[in-house]
Formats: C-alpha cells, structure tokens, sequence
C-alpha cells in the first residue's frame, strides 16, 4: 500500500514568490518558495517552510539533476520537497 501524497499550487509565482501546499500521510505544510540560479543541471528553487523558518534549497530535473537538503533526502534519497515541485514542474505550472 502507497503512501499518498499531494501537491497543490496555491499562488503561482507573483513578483518571483509562489505559495504551494505539500500534504504527506501524518502533515500538511504551506511553503514560500523563489526559483534560484542553478548552473549545475535542473532547476533550483529556495523554499520556506512558513510558520517554522526552515529553509530547503530544492533541485529539480531529470533523475540525476534532483536533490535538496532536507534530512528525508539525505537519508532516503528523495523527499516532499523535490516531489512535489517536480510534479508542479512535469505538469506544465512552474
């Protein structure tokens, strides 16, 4: 049995900030989020966990072009994070 999870765009990027809603099983986050330079491959975004001040920098591309530096990717390898803005991305909304 899968785990669910959604992503929601709630304000597209306005002035170069957007809002999006990443729900997992046990959570349910709203996070700020800029796209960033990236000169190594993929598209960067920083993003802002709002409510906690937690700041994750995001990659998001072809497999070997997705990483962030939240604790889940560093241990499993991915995470919320890319998942979520790179189904905003494969979908045609970032």
């Amino acid at each position: 049995m899968g785990r669910e999870r959604s992503v929601r765009l709630i304000r597209p990027p306005r002035d170069g900030v957007g809002v999006v809603l990443l729900a997992v099983p046990r959570e349910t986050a709203y996070y700020t989020f800029v796209e960033i330079p990236c000169e190594i491959g993929g598209r960067g975004f920083a993003m802002h966990r709002t409510g906690l001040g937690t700041l994750y920098h995001v990659r998001v591309g072809d497999a070997e072009d997705c990483d962030c530096d939240c604790r889940g990717f560093l241990r499993w390898g991915y995470c919320k994070h890319v998942l979520g803005l790179l189904a905003l991305v494969k979908a045609g909304r970032l």
